[in-house]
């Protein structure tokens, strides 16, 4: 028995140094690489490099079993989990629900509004309109006759577990857009947009929060000055959607705009809802409150059930897969990564929760032919410090995808060098890589990384490359050494 395992360890050494000997002075591929990094002075210990050709032969394998944060790389094994397991066409849901329905012109009872992870309840494809679908909503229940609710507006985030704001992100950045909460009842991103405009000089500007709604509060308001400068300085409280502004804008500024993620979402979701409502002349009898919620504003609490919620559904709402994967990957957007995760998560694994993500990547791994160890999945957009991927991890989901049905799709979603999405600022001094390179970026503090394919005619080979414990001041050098490595793929390929 220990004389096989030697044998298969010495198997593994071997094939983890086999490379194709590159044009260069004789140098194989993983030479070149290695000499690249000792070239750009970075330390190769914080360095892990993953190349595979265009049939899947290893070229370079540089710390490749090593896990590394992978930043939003992370967004790569989130993706594809979903393309894979849930299918290109898997349709978000969100319900509206009434007991008995409607008799009379009256709900007798509970408006129900059960959500199922959409990240798309929003102006994206509206015409930038938050509201376009709830007024769609309130307008079909008109239609049926609905003018009075006689119970609560429910938010039924129950598909989801109830940890909104993930261990492992940075605490700091809890009132930043990027990273907002997680429900699978989510509208506008989980953000409101703070809108400021100036008025008469030495007079308070006006302060309005858009989508306007119950929920948030705003206090304060800038000094208008004289010129165009604007110092808008915006603080919201933890929890409790408080909002306070302050500062100067310039009397010739124009609209100031930021966004802020809002605390509980479902409530944010339901409380815009119910004022859609209003405003179509629906009337709500009791409350705005959230299945196995905590105390809510305005008195009562949300109860664990309320009551036996019946199955009738009034209306449905869905929103496709597909269309969504270019947001994750090319805008690397966060929230909808982690609401994709938790979605595989319950389908697959049966929990809406990051463990269930985890499941649900574990298990694409083993379908991809990758081995698991190392790996740690604590979100799945990156956003974590606690994630651990290993670049030959990466390279093996990238080749294996490949060979699948929705590979166009998630390709396409890549942000594409000096073209569009995170890449299009980059290898600027590259310009034969332009349009040839298709790869995720991640950024996190001392993180930066690139993984994807690198095109040439009709050979196509992934890569991975992850730069960690960098200073912040080195992660333009990690950005170049990226650049580098791949320029060094793309003059070895045919």
């Amino acid at each position: 028995m220990k004389r096989l395992a030697v044998f298969v360890s010495l198997f593994f050494i071997v094939s983890s140094i086999w490379v194709p000997v590159a044009a260069a002075g004789g140098k194989t591929l993983e030479e070149l690489v290695r000499d690249q990094i000792k070239k750009s002075g970075a330390k190769s210990r914080l360095i892990g490099v993953a190349v595979t050709s265009h049939k899947g032969t290893p070229l370079v394998l540089l710390n490749a079993d090593k896990p590394f944060k992978p930043a939003s790389n992370m967004k790569i094994l989130t993706t594809v989990a979903g393309l894979e397991l849930l299918g290109a066409g898997h349709e978000y849901s969100t319900w509206v629900l009434a007991g008995e329905g409607i008799v009379g012109g009256k709900i007798s009872g509970d408006l129900v509004v059960r959500g199922g992870g959409d990240p798309n309840i929003s102006g994206r494809f509206h015409k930038d309109d938050p509201l376009a679908i709830f007024t769609a909503w309130a307008g079909k229940l008109k239609k049926l006759g609905l003018r009075e609710i006689s119970g609560n507006l429910v938010a039924d985030d129950s598909f989801f577990d109830n940890e909104r704001f993930l261990d492992g992100w940075n605490p700091k950045d809890r009132g930043k857009w990027f990273s907002a909460q997680i429900s699978p009842l989510s509208l506008n991103d989980n953000c409101v947009e703070i809108r400021v405009v100036p008025g008469a000089i030495g007079k308070p500007a006006r302060v309005s929060v858009f989508p306007a709604n119950s929920f948030v509060s705003v206090s304060g308001a800038p000094k208008t000055v004289s010129g165009k400068k604007v110092v808008v300085v915006v603080n919201n409280s933890v929890e409790g959607n408080k909002v306070t502004v302050k500062g100067t804008i310039g009397a010739s500024a124009g609209t100031w705009r930021g966004h802020l993620p809002i605390d509980d979402p479902a409530l944010f979701f339901a409380h815009t809802f119910a004022a859609v409502l209003k405003k179509q002349g629906i009337e709500l009898g009791g409350d705005v409150v959230r299945i196995g919620g905590k105390e809510v504003p305005g008195g009562g609490s949300a109860p664990e059930k309320s009551g036996p919620v019946s199955e009738k559904v009034l209306l449905e709402h869905r929103s496709r897969l597909d269309r969504d994967i270019p947001i994750i990957n090319k805008e690397s957007m966060n929230l909808h990564a982690e609401l994709l995760l938790k979605t595989v998560g319950n389908k697959i694994a049966g929990e809406g929760s990051v463990a269930g993500g985890a499941k649900a990547i574990g298990k694409l791994l083993d379908e991809m032919g990758a081995k698991k160890t190392g790996l740690v999945v604590s979100d799945g957009s990156g956003l974590s410090h606690n994630n651990r991927v290993t670049a030959r991890q990466f390279v093996s989901v990238l080749h294996a995808a490949r060979s699948k049905k929705y590979y166009e799709l998630f390709r396409s979603s890549l942000p594409v060098a000096g073209v569009d999405g995170t890449l299009k600022k980059r290898f600027s001094s590259k310009r034969s890589l332009v349009g040839k390179v298709f790869a995720k970026t991640g950024y996190i503090r001392g993180v930066s990384t690139l993984s994807g394919y690198v095109k040439k005619n009709k050979q196509v080979w992934s890569f991975s490359i992850l730069c960690n414990s960098f200073p912040s001041r080195s992660l333009s050098q990690a950005r170049k050494l990226q650049e580098d490595i791949i320029g060094i793929l793309y003059a070895s390929m045919q």
